[in-house]
């Protein structure tokens, strides 16, 4: 890093060059034109903390005023990039800090530092907009770390971040290029809105025990504006002293001081909840980052800030208390409860929720049987629970709430999800609805135009470039004679793809709304060339009531089967990872020849309460009931349109129309990109996977029998044979690989507008 200093002389001349209105620095000794004299910002506004909220004096001679924190989370990594690319424009910052502020927020919190053309957008944004500014929440970042411990190995690093940070926000630094993190020349002023400094991250539990063991003596803290009495914990005290280290470097350099605050999480908030253990690095310490005593001339004020999601960790939900706390409404939120615990733990601190939020996506990591799991829901459930999170905060005397989070991010990762999804360095070219971190953002990127179908019964989007799987005439195997045949003849299957899903359309042959109530489609998917997989579709037989099997040269791994209220996405028993996946076995997710028919509902372990087994847990001097696993169904299927219900998986339609989209990682496609699907082998700890060359899709139609189903109609009908089922007549579905995603657009969920409603309530 290298500060910028002035050139008197040459500074002097410049200025005296009527009209032009330039400035020069030096960097080095090496004059550097900048270019033209930034326009003057409006009066600096000043905050500091008072009492449990935060205050502003907008320098409009109104003195303090109170000031709720309506903030929003501004990530980065549009489908295709990750978040170190940083690759976001200019007209992208400003678009967004326009949708941010149409939103109702007021405050634009970021993780860490951003390239140059952030801040000189923010600044550009706020010039133009001086009667509604936006506040910038800036954070530091803390590098992650598995091993070790922070003040021993942390240290150097982060307080070069620190200089690094401060200096860049000034508009006054050159930051050499470096891997993962933002650099360049940084000459934007955006310190004019800059409310506070948000250091930190969420820090392993692990790492920090180790670092108060290693560092015991550390414990006490006498800074120049920070002080921490003896007692407090080694990690407190390294914590204060990177607090006073950012206070004093900006002190310092720009003779500023603004309130500050340690971004952490319930994991190391300052209570001990007893319905926790130290499993997954959550409980294992108790640390308070807001309890340092101030030193004049520093008196704008620490706060409390800690990411809080009603799901996660598990204390939030099973702790008794909470699960009798009840809202203003009379309504059951432990998410209630326990954020009264914590501000009742900070009197007279601020406590902010720098993160909550709530995903829209099929997958769930985890149950909240009280209220708001971690995911299942589609975006109408998704806006009204945010609102009601909002709610929450607000009445358990928060000083504010930062949404989480501004976009969705296609590179995120959730437990549930991240060992099955291989090559891990391509998860950003794909939207994988089963992964909740995904589908947390305000906007969403999918559909993509031109290249997602549209759940919604209708043929128009669909044409004669799709895959064809089959195209045949209205002339069913056999048909039954109750006047519903016409609705069970398959005349035409189409199939397409997009980084979401793998899309099916059934072409039945009548003018009216197929009646799914009247027959069963059985639909079988190969993921897998060649002789493996199950040769039996289910219990589905000829008309003659003999069972129908493929031939060797075909096996289907996955199964839908819609018959009335069942409407499911099956799995090979044998290949299911599953079970593995639960931890039940070491065996799963490797294609076998198999002639049972047995395809199963698969169900993932959610929260994994088998933890609590050897803990020996006491309330009230009573041995706690173990709350029951908890499962969350894969492939159970939605019927809908996907503008009233986004995480829908099937829609009939006028002309016979049947639409279905399916989940890629649901058919444990690992990458779609690169057509990769789950192939383990065991004598190898991680998952394995090898390339497949597409997916051949055979259908079925059929009605009840004594012994299972009896076949109606297929597609393709010339795929049947005297032996069954011919894998050479059934069509392979092969889409093209990509390496990048270029075309898409932003739409805003309905957590938008649930958003705006949300912050308008508050002044």
């Amino acid at each position: 890093m290298f500060g910028f200093r002035w050139k008197g002389g040459l500074l002097a001349a410049l200025l005296t060059l009527a009209g032009l209105g330039v400035l020069a620095v030096a960097c080095n000794d090496q004059t550097t034109y900048i270019g033209p004299r930034p326009p003057q910002a409006p009066p600096v506004p000043k905050f500091r903390t008072h009492g449990d909220y935060f205050q502003i004096d907008r320098r409009q001679g109104k003195g303090w005023e109170p000031f709720i924190v309506k903030g929003v989370n501004l990530a980065v990594a549009t489908p295709g990039r990750y978040p170190g690319e940083l690759a976001a424009t200019r007209a992208d910052y400003l678009r967004w800090l326009d949708g941010i502020s149409a939103v109702g927020a007021n405050v634009v919190r970021v993780y860490t530092l951003h390239y140059p053309v952030f801040y000189q957008a923010f600044r550009d944004w706020n010039l133009a907009h001086p009667t509604k500014p936006l506040y910038l929440m800036h954070g530091i970042w803390l590098d992650e770390r598995e091993e070790g411990d922070f003040i021993t190995d942390s240290t150097v690093d982060f307080e070069a971040e620190i200089r690094l940070d401060i200096d860049a926000l000034h508009g006054n630094a050159v930051i050499a290029e470096r891997f993962g993190k933002a650099s360049g020349r940084y000459t934007a002023d955006a310190s004019p809105w800059l409310m506070c400094w948000l250091p930190g991250d969420e820090m392993d539990g692990h790492i920090v025990a180790n670092s108060d063991e290693e560092w015991a003596g550390y414990n006490v803290y006498n800074g120049r504006f920070l002080h921490m009495a003896k007692g407090g914990k080694p990690m407190e005290g390294w914590i204060a002293h990177q607090m006073d280290n950012v206070l004093s470097y900006e002190y310092d350099r720009y003779g500023v001081l603004r309130p500050i605050g340690w971004s952490s999480w319930p994991a190391l908030d300052a209570i001990h909840h007893p319905t926790e253990t130290p499993n997954f690095a959550q409980d294992v310490v108790d640390c308070n980052f807001a309890k340092f005593d101030m030193i004049p001339p520093f008196d704008q004020g620490l706060f409390a800030s800690y990411h809080i999601y009603p799901f996660n960790p598990e204390f939030i939900i099973y702790d008794p208390v909470y699960q009798t706390t009840k809202t203003s409404a009379g309504i059951v939120s432990s998410y209630l409860g326990y954020m009264k615990d914590l501000k009742a733990h900070h009197p007279g601190v601020p406590v902010l929720v720098a993160e909550y939020g709530i995903p829209s996506s099929q997958g769930n990591a985890h149950k909240n049987p009280w209220a708001y799991d971690h995911g299942g829901y589609n975006e109408v459930e998704q806006a009204d629970i945010i609102y009601d999170l909002y709610q929450n905060c607000r009445e358990a005397g928060m000083a504010g709430t930062v949404v989480f989070e501004w976009i969705d991010e296609w590179f995120k990762r959730t437990w549930v999800t991240t060992p099955t999804m291989l090559p891990g360095d391509r998860g950003a070219l794909w939207l994988d609805v089963m992964s909740p971190e995904e589908n947390f953002g305000v906007l969403s990127y999918y559909p993509l135009p031109g290249w997602s179908k549209i759940l919604d019964g209708k043929v128009a989007d669909w044409n004669d470039k799709d895959f064809w799987a089959a195209k045949q005439p209205a002339a069913p195997v056999q048909p039954v004679g109750d006047g519903g045949d016409a609705a069970r003849t398959l005349v035409a299957v189409q199939v397409a793809s997009d980084p979401a899903y793998v899309y099916l359309r059934l072409q039945f042959a009548t003018d009216a709304v197929p009646n799914l109530d009247q027959m069963a489609v059985l639909i079988g998917l190969s993921t897998v060339e060649g002789a493996l997989g199950n040769r039996k579709l289910g219990a589905l037989h000829t008309p003659q009531d003999t069972t129908l099997t493929t031939q060797g040269d075909l096996g289907f791994e996955s199964m839908v089967l819609l018959d009335g209220a069942t409407r499911e996405l099956r799995v090979d028993a044998t290949y299911s990872p599953m079970a593995k996946i639960n931890g039940a076995t070491k065996l799963g997710g490797i294609p076998q020849l198999t002639t049972d028919g047995n395809f199963v509902l698969e169900k993932q372990l959610v929260n994994n309460n088998a933890q609590y087994e050897q803990a020996g847990i006491l309330i009230g001097g009573e041995p706690w009931p173990i709350p029951p696993k908890q499962y969350h169904a894969w492939g159970t299927l939605r019927t809908g349109d996907w503008q009233s219900d986004s995480l829908a998986h099937l829609q009939v339609g006028e002309g016979g129309q049947l639409e279905i989209r399916l989940p890629w990682h649901a058919l444990w496609f690992t990458d779609p990109s690169s057509r990769s699907i789950l192939w383990d082998d065991p004598a190898t700890p991680a998952w394995d996977i090898k390339p497949t060359q597409g997916i051949r899709v055979f259908v079925a139609t059929a009605v009840k029998s004594p012994t299972g189903y009896r076949l109606v109609d297929a597609a393709p009908r010339n795929a049947l044979t005297a032996k069954g089922i011919a894998g050479a007549e059934v069509p392979l579905y092969s889409w093209p690989t990509w390496d990048s995603v270029d075309h898409f657009v932003e739409r805003k969920k309905l957590m938008f507008y649930a958003l705006r409603t949300a912050f308008a309530e508050d002044p």
